[in-house]
This record gives C-alpha cells, structure tokens and sequence, in this order.
C-alpha cells in the first residue's frame, strides 16, 4: 500500500479558527434512510444524525434515492422504496430534503446512473451546504463520495465519509468504471470512517492509503426495560437471530449447528429468526431437509420495540457471520442480557471478549457453533455471569457514545469549542 499526503481539501489548521458547537454544521449525505421515524431500515443512519443533534451540532440531512421507471419497480432494492415523510424528519433535523435522480436496478447501465446521480445530488447538496453554512460534508456510504468530495472542494470545507460493509456484488467495487470512480474519492476524502476493523484491509488497499482512516463504531439502542426473568430459566433454550437474510449472515450454519445438537439428544430448544431477505426461501427450505422447521421460525422483518421483546424473552443470540463489519444487532442482544455468539476475525471481535462478554467461534463450521450452544447451555451460572457483564459493557456502544466519536474525529479537520467558552 502506498501512503500518499493529505490532499489539498485538507484545511490548514494553524490558519483554522475553532468553531462554537452549537454553530458547528454538519451535513449528512445518505443513500439510506428510514421512510418514518421509529422504521428499522436505514436507521442507524437516522440514530447517528439525531446522536449528533443531541450533542448540540446544527445537523442537516441529505437523503438521495434512485427513481426507477415504473415497470422495473419490482426489482428495485428495499431501501429505495416507500416515501420518506420529509415533514416529521424536518422537525427534527436544521434542515432535511431529499432528492431523486434516474436509475436502473441491479447495476443495468451503470455509467448513466452514475452521471444522472451525480449531476442531481452534486446540485442539491451544494444547495443544503451553502444554506446550512456547512463545517463538514458527511457521506454515507462509499457511493456517496464523489459528489460529497466535489461539494466539499468547491466550498473549501472538509468530507468525511463512513463506510458499513463490503458491498457484496462484485461489479459494484471490482468493475473498473467503478473503480475508477470510487478509489480516488475514497482517497482523497479527509476522513474515512469504517464502522469495524475488519473493513480496513479492503478499504484501504481499495484507497491506497490507510493513514486518513478511523475506526468509529456505529451505536446501539438500549432496551425500554429490563429482562423479567434470567437467561436459561426454562426448559427451552430460546435461541434467537436478527439479520437480513442474505449471504454470509450465517443463519444456514445456526440451522446445521442445531441439527447437530439435535443429533447429540439437545432437542430442548426453539430458534426464532427475526429479518427477512433472498436468502429466506433457501433457509425455509434447509430447515425443513433437517427436520427441525417445527423449531425454526421465520417472523421476517419487525419494527424495533418488538425486535427488542423477542430478545428480552430469549437466552441466547446466535449468528456466525463470516460478512460482518461492526455487528449492531449482537449488542442490542448483549443490552437485552442475552448470551451473543459471533464469528471470531470479524466485527463483533471488537465488543465481544471470548468467554467474557460473549462467544467468539471459527468461521464457516456448524460444529463450533454446536459446541459453544452446549457449552453455554450445560453451565447455566457461568452463562448468566458472562450475560451480565455483556450487558453492563453494550452501554459503552450508546449512540451518544458514538456521536462522541464522530466529533472527535471532526475536531481533527475543524477544530470544536464548547458554545459558551
């Protein structure tokens, strides 16, 4: 890897003037959004703008969809669909828009995707960013970068942007047109945030450069109550996943681990899989070849509070995947007092401490995973012991933690002081 100087975009600090919080103005740029407050998907996004807000920075949102031709509706993703209810998010935010520019699912004609999106949302966020007397561009996503990049460089202020995973289509980092898109904004962006450590060996190779990049964990909602009850207080063994079910998530290793278990004479238990995705046909179906769809159910996708009442009524969290770059739903399950096992080398490695706060198992094997369940099961004292402290330790990860972060690493591009000093 070859480690270049920071780019021209970067502000001369000793020329920079600290800026008051409450005048500080950060705008997010984002692909990804909830449709109404309190909806699951994009909502990390909507929780790390609103952790900012809290925190007393002007905060401005961005949020930039494609608009399909109707007749391709049905193979539009589901975070491009629905409408986004600008009036209740207006309230919340200093300013809030969105804009819509052409696009073809599935990647078809990438190249006039690509200019129809950077020509409409290059407008619009140079629109909110002079209006909102920006001190930051903040883009979500790496597809947002280029434009946040040309934006930021007109206006002489500093781009960051936060990256939540490898996008697993091949074609949308490997192709060359994309790359050559996506590998010189992404290294001349100021900041490059990644939500967990495992993504630095692919973005910064991706880059070029590692020096710019900051580890900022995303945050994780904290349950409304307390669990009533103890984990394995009953003679069922509640074992829970929530995910979107695609590739890599590792639900289809949880199925074989407990057919495994199975095998052994532990059939005491009943596994809930709470997500919905194109993996979710295949999965059904795995299930019932192993003979336990009469344990497994899939209850799809749910709004938050009851995500929350399914954790608070289990014992154990289970989800080996081999694909994960932070892993929120692993905390909201260690908040909720449950066991969470995860795959060791991946994002949960970093909250999870083996044996401490949870389990860690090699990827890609269904007699690990049925081993740690076994292992947990048969010693119900040590699995309280370890639920404890994983849920005193998810408090670390509240979104207010993480609004704190985000502005640390702000502070090292346009330096912050308090509002009243």
């Amino acid at each position: 890897m070859v480690a270049v100087a920071e780019g021209a975009l970067a502000p001369d600090m000793s020329r920079v003037r600290p800026i008051p919080s409450d005048k500080y103005s950060v705008v997010v740029l984002t692909p990804w959004f909830p449709n109404h407050p309190g909806e699951r998907n994009g909502s990390y996004i909507y929780d790390s703008a609103v952790a900012l807000k809290r925190a007393g920075l002007q905060v401005s949102v961005l949020v930039c969809r494609p608009a399909f031709p109707n007749f391709m509706d049905r193979w539009a993703p589901e975070w491009t669909r629905g409408t986004i209810d600008n009036e209740a998010f207006a309230k919340e935010f200093d300013h809030f828009a969105v804009t819509r520019y052409f696009g073809l699912p599935r990647g078809w004609f990438r190249q006039a995707t690509n200019a129809s999106q950077r020509l409409r949302v290059r407008s619009a966020l140079e629109a909110m960013a002079r209006g909102a007397r920006a001190s930051v561009i903040h883009a979500q996503t790496e597809g947002m970068t280029p434009m946040a990049l040309d934006v930021a460089r007109l206006l002489g202020v500093p781009a960051v942007v936060t990256i939540h995973g490898v996008n697993t289509d091949p074609r949308y980092l490997g192709s060359p047109q994309q790359k050559a898109l996506l590998s010189p904004a992404l290294r001349d962006v100021n900041r490059l945030v990644l939500v967990g450590e495992p993504l630095r060996s692919v973005f910064g190779e991706y880059a070029d450069r590692d020096d710019h990049i900051r580890i900022v964990p995303n945050g994780v909602q904290l349950p409304r109550r307390r669990r009533s009850t103890p984990i394995l207080a009953t003679n069922v063994i509640r074992v829970v996943s929530v995910s979107n079910l695609n590739e890599g998530k590792g639900v289809d290793i949880t199925l074989d681990a407990l057919a495994l278990l199975d095998s052994r004479g532990i059939r005491n238990w009943s596994y809930t899989i709470v997500g919905d995705g194109p993996e979710r046909p295949g999965l059904e179906a795995r299930a019932r070849k192993l003979a336990i769809a009469d344990r497994a159910f899939f209850v799809g996708a749910r709004a938050p509070d009851d995500v929350f009442e399914t954790l608070l009524a289990s014992d154990l969290f289970v989800l080996p995947s081999y694909r994960e770059a932070f892993g929120i739903a692993y905390l909201e399950a260690m908040a909720c007092g449950l066991v969470a096992i995860g795959v060791a080398g991946q994002g949960p490695e970093t909250f999870i401490d083996d044996g401490e706060t949870g389990f860690l198992v090699e990827p890609h094997s269904a007699r690990a995973v049925a081993d740690c369940i076994a292992q947990v099961i048969e010693h119900p004292p040590d699995a309280r012991r370890v639920a404890e402290r994983a849920a005193h330790h998810a408090q670390a990860f509240s979104w207010d933690a993480h609004a704190r972060r985000l502005i640390d690493v702000y502070s090292e591009l346009v330096p912050m002081r308090a509002a009243h000093s």
